[in-house]
C-alpha cells in the first residue's frame, strides 16, 4: 500500500475510505462498488453532502457582511470535514485531495483515486454538459445554466478556446492534476504559481494514494482492491451513468482536445497507469504466498534433525528468481528481474536458530554492500563470512520469528543489471545476487 494523506495519531480508529472522485472517470459506478462494503449510514453519500453545500450557500447568502472566495471556501470545506468524520466511506461527490488532508486530521485514510485519459476525459465531460437540461440548474447555483447553455451551442474546440471563462476553466484545464493538489487553485492563483512545483505535488499526493487506476481498467481495478482489503468479489460492474454517446464519439472528439490543456493531466495519467501496474503485481504476489501457505501449510517439509541444508535442486519456495544453472551439489539461481527477492525456509517452531544464506555470485561488487534484509517483516542485520568459496550471510532467528515453523527472508538489492549491460557477455537478463542454498542450525548455547 501507498502512504495515506498525513494526519496526526488517530488512536487506532479505523480509516475513513476516501474516493476522490474526478469527473468523468467512473466515479458513480466505482462509488456503487464501494458503498456495497459499508452500512447506508456510515456512508458520506452525495445527498448528505449536498445538502451540507445547501445549507452552507443559504448561511453565506444571509450574511450581512461579504467574504472573500478563499474564505467562502474555507467554511464550506469545514463543513464538509464536519459530517465527513462521522462516517466510514466518502463516496460520489467530486472532493480534491486537499479534502482528504482535512480528514485525514481527523481519521486515518484509505484513498482511492480513478483517472482517465486527459483528452477523452475533457470531450466525455463537454458531452455530458450538453446532455444537461439548462432549466435544471440548481436553485442555489444558477451559474450553472450559463455553462449548461454554452456546451450546447458551441463545438469542443470553441469550448475549450473559451479559457478565459472561470467556469469552463475550472471544467476542462487539467482537471485531474487540480483535483491531486494539495493546493485550491484558480485560473489567477495557477497563472501566479510555480507550475512544475504544483505539478510535483500532485505526482507525489498521486503515489501516496492508496489505490490507484486507469478506468479501462476499472472491472480489474475493483476485483484487485477486493483481494485486497479482503472483500467479496464484485462480478462485472455495470456502468451507471454512460450517457448517449458511444465511445467511438469520445474518443474522436478527443482529438479536438489541445494538448497545452492537458499537458499535465498527461504527465500525472501515466505516473497513475505506472503505479497502478506495480500495485497489481505487489497484490497478484501477496495473494499467491497466502494461497500457497493455506493450502500447504506453507509447503515447507521440516527435516527432523536440528540442522539442515536446502539448496535449489527441487521446487522453488521464493519469488523473483531465474531459473537453475549449475550442476550438483552447486546448484544456483540469480536474483531478478526485480531488486526484491523472498525465500520461505523451514525452521524448528519456538527454537532459537540461525540461517544462513549462502551468495555463490554478484553481478557487481557494489550489489553487496547496500543489500538490506527482513525476516518476517523486520528489518534484519546479518553477521557474513566465507564459506565453501562463497559469501555467508548468517541471520538470528528468535524463538518468535520461528514460531510458525517458517519464516520469511526478504532480500533487496541496490540495483539490478545484466551480463550484456555489465560487458560479461550477451544475457539480458537483469540480476543482482546468485544463491546457492540456505542452512538452519540451533543457536549454538554458552
Amino acid at each position: 500500500m501507498a502512504e495515506q494523506a498525513e494526519g496526526g495519531d488517530h488512536g487506532g480508529q479505523a480509516p475513513v475510505h476516501f474516493f476522490v472522485h474526478i469527473p468523468k472517470c467512473g466515479g458513480n459506478t466505482f462509488s456503487d462498488f464501494l458503498a456495497r462494503q459499508f452500512p447506508l449510514e456510515k456512508i458520506y453519500t452525495a445527498e448528505k453532502s449536498t445538502a451540507a453545500w445547501e445549507d452552507h450557500r443559504r448561511d453565506i447568502a444571509a450574511r450581512a457582511e461579504q467574504l472573500s472566495r478563499e474564505n467562502k471556501g474555507a467554511l464550506l470545506r469545514r463543513r464538509f470535514i464536519d459530517g465527513m468524520r462521522q462516517h466510514d466511506l466518502v463516496i460520489e461527490n467530486h472532493y480534491t485531495w486537499d479534502i482528504a488532508e482535512l480528514l485525514a486530521q481527523h481519521r486515518p485514510l484509505t484513498t482511492y483515486v480513478v483517472v482517465r485519459e486527459p483528452r477523452e476525459r475533457v470531450a466525455s465531460h463537454y458531452l455530458h454538459l450538453r446532455r444537461i437540461p439548462v432549466e435544471t440548474a440548481h436553485e442555489l447555483a444558477p451559474e450553472g445554466r450559463e455553462l449548461y447553455g454554452f456546451a450546447k451551442e458551441a463545438s469542443l474546440a470553441e469550448f475549450c478556446r473559451t479559457l478565459e471563462r472561470p467556469d469552463i476553466w475550472s471544467t476542462v484545464f487539467n482537471r485531474q492534476t487540480r483535483t491531486m493538489s494539495s493546493q485550491i487553485v484558480s485560473r489567477v492563483l495557477y497563472e501566479q504559481c510555480d507550475k512544475q512545483a504544483f505539478l510535483d505535488n500532485a505526482l507525489a499526493n498521486l503515489e501516496r494514494a492508496d489505490f490507484v487506476a486507469d478506468i479501462d481498467d476499472l472491472d480489474e481495478f475493483a476485483q484487485l482492491v477486493s483481494l485486497a482489503n479482503g472483500w467479496l468479489p464484485p462480478g462485472r460492474m455495470s456502468v451507471l451513468n454512460p450517457g448517449k454517446h458511444p465511445r467511438s464519439e469520445t474518443q474522436d472528439l478527443a482529438d479536438e482536445v489541445p494538448e497545452a490543456m492537458v499537458d499535465l493531466d498527461l504527465i500525472l495519467y501515466e505516473a497513475a497507469k505506472a503505479k497502478y501496474r506495480s500495485w497489481k503485481q505487489r497484490v497478484l504476489e501477496t495473494a499467491a504466498i497466502d494461497l500457497w501457505q493455506q493450502h500447504s501449510g506453507g509447503g515447507l517439509a521440516r527435516p527432523e534433525s536440528d540442522t539442515w541444508e536446502l539448496g535449489f535442486e527441487g521446487p522453488l519456495h521464493g519469488t523473483n528468481f531465474h531459473g537453475r544453472e549449475g550442476a550438483p551439489p552447486s546448484i544456483f539461481r540469480w536474483m531478478g528481474p526485480e531488486p526484491t527477492s523472498r525465500l520461505f525456509v523451514p525452521v524448528r517452531p519456538g527454537f532459537a536458530q540461525q540461517l544462513s544464506v549462502f551468495i555463490a555470485a554478484f553481478i557487481d561488487p557494489e550489489v553487496f554492500p547496500g543489500v538490506t534484509y527482513r525476516i518476517n517483516g523486520v528489518a534484519a542485520a546479518p553477521v557474513c563470512s566465507v564459506e565453501e568459496n562463497c559469501t555467508v550471510a548468517t541471520f538470528a532467528i528468535s524463538p518468535e520469528h520461528a514460531a510458525s515453523g517458517a519464516l520469511e527472508l526478504c532480500i533487496t538489492a541496490p540495483f539490478t543489471a545484466s551480463d550484456r549491460d555489465k560487458g560479461l557477455g550477451s544475457d539480458t537478463r537483469q540480476k543482482s545476487m546468485a544463491l546457492r542454498k540456505s542452512r538452519v542450525v540451533p543457536t549454538p548455547t554458552a
